[in-house]
C-alpha cells in the first residue's frame, strides 16, 4: 500500500520574506503602466496615434478604473450618458450620468503585451478585451466620435429611437468597443428607447453585453 505525503516542509517562494506577493505583483504592474504611458505620451508628442483598447471591469466601478488609470498617467475613458429619469411623487428626477455601455473603460496605449498585461493588475480590472496578445483595437478616430455622440445626448436612455428590435433579431452594432460587430438580441425591446441586452459571437464564445437601443441598427 502506498502512503500519500500530507505534509510539506519550508515554505512558499511567494509568501518568503515581508513583502507580500500581491504587493509584488502590483509594483511589476504599476511598473510597466508607468513605462507604457511614458512610451505613449511620447509617440503622441511625437504625432502618432496610439491606438485604443478595451477593458473589462466590474460594473459599477468603471468610472473608478479610469480615475485610477488616469492619476497613473494612462490615458482612459469611459464615454457617459444621461439614465432614466425617476418618476416620484407627481415629479420627474432627472436621470443619473451612467456609462454608455457598463462593464468597459477604453484605453490608450502602445500595442505592446506586457504593457497591456500591467492593466491586470489595477483594482476592478478584469481583462482586456481580446487578451494582451492579440486584443481587439480601435483607432483615435472611432473613440472620438463614440464619445463625441455620448456627449451629445445621442445614448441617452430617454432619447426616442426609430427601432424596434425582437428576441433572436440580428443586429448590428454602430459604435465603441464592438464597432461593426454582428450580434443577437437577448432582450426584447419595443419601448423605442432604453437599453438592449445582445449576445455578440467573440473568440469562440458569446459575449452577453447590455448597450443602448441606440447603438444598433438592422442587418
Amino acid at each position: 500500500m502506498i502512503m500519500q505525503r500530507r505534509t510539506f516542509t519550508g515554505s512558499p517562494i511567494a509568501l518568503q520574506g515581508p513583502d507580500r506577493f500581491a504587493d509584488r505583483m502590483r509594483r511589476i504592474s504599476d511598473g510597466l503602466l508607468d513605462e507604457g504611458a511614458l512610451v505613449t505620451t511620447n509617440w503622441r508628442i511625437n504625432g502618432g496615434k496610439a491606438p485604443w483598447f478595451a477593458l473589462r471591469v466590474w460594473t459599477g466601478r468603471e468610472k473608478a478604473v479610469e480615475n485610477s488609470l488616469n492619476a497613473m498617467g494612462v490615458q482612459s475613458l469611459v464615454p457617459m450618458r444621461k439614465g432614466p429619469d425617476m418618476r416620484r411623487r407627481h415629479r420627474v428626477v432627472a436621470g443619473q450620468m451612467m456609462p454608455v455601455i457598463h462593464g468597459y473603460v477604453l484605453v490608450q496605449m502602445m500595442a505592446q503585451a506586457e504593457y497591456l498585461a500591467g492593466l491586470l493588475g489595477v483594482e476592478h480590472v478584469i481583462d482586456v478585451l481580446g487578451g494582451c496578445e492579440r486584443p481587439m483595437r480601435l483607432s483615435d478616430k472611432e473613440v472620438s466620435r463614440f464619445n463625441a455622440m455620448a456627449r451629445n445626448g445621442d445614448y441617452d436612455w430617454e432619447r426616442p429611437v426609430a427601432l424596434v428590435v425582437k428576441e433572436g433579431e440580428p443586429v448590428w452594432i454602430t459604435a465603441g468597443p464592438f464597432c461593426d460587430k454582428k450580434a443577437i438580441v437577448v432582450t426584447p425591446n419595443k419601448k423605442g428607447r432604453g437599453d438592449v441586452v445582445v449576445s455578440i459571437d467573440f473568440m469562440g464564445g458569446e459575449v452577453p453585453v447590455t448597450v443602448p437601443l441606440a447603438l444598433l441598427k438592422k442587418l
